[in-house]
């Protein structure tokens, strides 16, 4: 079973990793876009959030849940609950 923290955490060391902001700098209430995340670097996330969880993902769930903390709920409580 996943936790939102867990998926959070898994999120936010994508993001440290790709943009170079410290992982203690990352808040789980910021958008992606406060985060400098752009559509490319978006889909990138977005594929690895797949390939790790074994999930199918859109686009438009970057913008339906804008921020870690939402995204990874999402995650937790539809596409990964079993």
């Amino acid at each position: 079973m996943f936790s939102s923290q867990t998926v959070g955490n898994f999120i936010k060391h994508i993001i440290s990793q790709e943009s170079g902001i410290s992982i203690n700098e990352i808040k789980e209430s910021q958008s992606f876009f406060e985060l400098g995340l752009d559509s490319i670097s978006a889909i990138y996330l977005l594929e690895l959030v797949e390939n790790e969880y074994q999930i199918a993902l859109t686009p438009l769930d970057f913008w339906d849940y804008p921020t870690i903390a939402e995204f990874s709920n999402y995650l937790v409580t539809t596409k990964l609950a079993k």
